[in-house]
């Protein structure tokens, strides 16, 4: 990857980077009574485009999914390397994947469960399911639904398909932010599976599940061996904490602990682990030349399209201000 096959590219997208909101417009949608009047707040901004004057704030995914499909257009016309939007649609691909395969084995309809957006067209992943090959595939998803569509014909039931289709995501994103050497490209893959892993094992924790699961639902290929972690977590949270210690990831565990011991939750980590990712984002924001200002606005738009799905949740199931305040993520600006 050369770094300077991005410069034309990052000059539009510092311009796309100017309408991202910022805390004080964040604010302004916070301080509204009701989630009926966050409409006309956002129509000063890109998810404007999507607003009618019959649109019910109750649809407000629906405004949120249609920015996000425009975003991730715009970079997939604007990137010289296709690979460094899909780190952030190849998911997309994955969990439209797991709902068509379920609509096929059960019959239902699933459809309002499905993304408009991916790596792969949807059209293709639908036709993947049906066929179960595709020329427009990769060989990736191909060898994944073969080995689901092993299992279905097994056990005849889709109970357990994914835990099959999470561990060729992680595989898929891994073998993308190899394929192309950039140092930042693989630093940041390689925090971003971290982070999973550190929130799936925390979680399996909260649920009782044993190292079994465990080990069959972390991700290979971050910067921390997953097996120690493992051990550490079967034998006591402390263990565990102390593993981490030593690691960048440390406060991310350390200040959602309280949290964690006595409510079993982890909105705390969630907020975090998002952040955590923010502030590398942010560091590498500087520079001029490469994928990193792709790599961080599609971050930003992500967390963007997070904190307004928090805010009208809250609004429109009358959470107290406080509460959201203090869920929302850090901006990009």
């Amino acid at each position: 990857m050369k770094d300077i096959q991005f410069s034309s590219a990052n000059v539009r997208i510092r311009t796309y980077e100017n309408q991202l909101l910022d805390p004080p417009f964040l604010e302004r949608l916070l301080s509204v009574d009701h989630a009926r009047d966050l409409f006309p707040i956002l129509q000063e901004t890109p998810y404007g485009d999507f607003i009618e004057e019959t649109t019910n704030y109750h649809d407000f995914e629906q405004i949120l999914l249609a920015e996000e499909k425009r975003t991730f257009e715009q970079a997939y016309a604007l990137t010289p390397i296709k690979e460094v939007v899909d780190v952030f649609t190849l998911k997309y691909d994955y969990q439209n994947l797991k709902v068509l395969v379920k609509m096929w084995y059960t019959k239902e309809d699933l459809a309002h469960l499905l993304v408009p957006f991916g790596s792969v067209s949807l059209t293709h992943l639908k036709e993947g399911v049906q066929t179960r090959k595709h020329q427009a595939l990769p060989q990736a998803i191909i060898d994944c639904l073969e080995e689901v569509f092993s299992y279905i014909e097994e056990y005849e039931e889709v109970q357990g398909i994914d835990i099959i289709f999470d561990n060729y995501y992680w595989q898929h994103f891994l073998e993308i932010t190899k394929r192309h050497n950039g140092e930042i490209f693989g630093e940041l893959g390689q925090r971003m599976i971290d982070v999973f892993n550190i929130s799936t094992i925390l979680r399996s924790y909260i649920t009782g599940r044993k190292k079994g699961f465990m080990s069959a639902v972390v991700a290979d290929g971050g910067t921390l061996p997953t097996e120690p972690m493992l051990s550490a977590i079967q034998h006591s949270l402390s263990d565990f904490m102390a593993l981490l210690a030593k690691t960048p990831y440390h406060h991310l565990v350390s200040s959602s602990i309280q949290e964690f011991e006595e409510f079993k939750t982890l909105n705390q980590f969630d907020l975090m682990k998002d952040n955590f990712l923010m502030a590398r984002f942010k560091e590498l924001k500087v520079m001029p030349f490469g994928p990193s200002a792709m790599l961080g606005y599609l971050y930003a738009k992500e967390i963007e399209i997070k904190n307004l799905r928090l805010i009208f949740i809250g609004k429109i199931n009358k959470i107290p201000v406080e509460i959201l305040r203090s869920r929302v993520r850090e901006t990009y600006v």
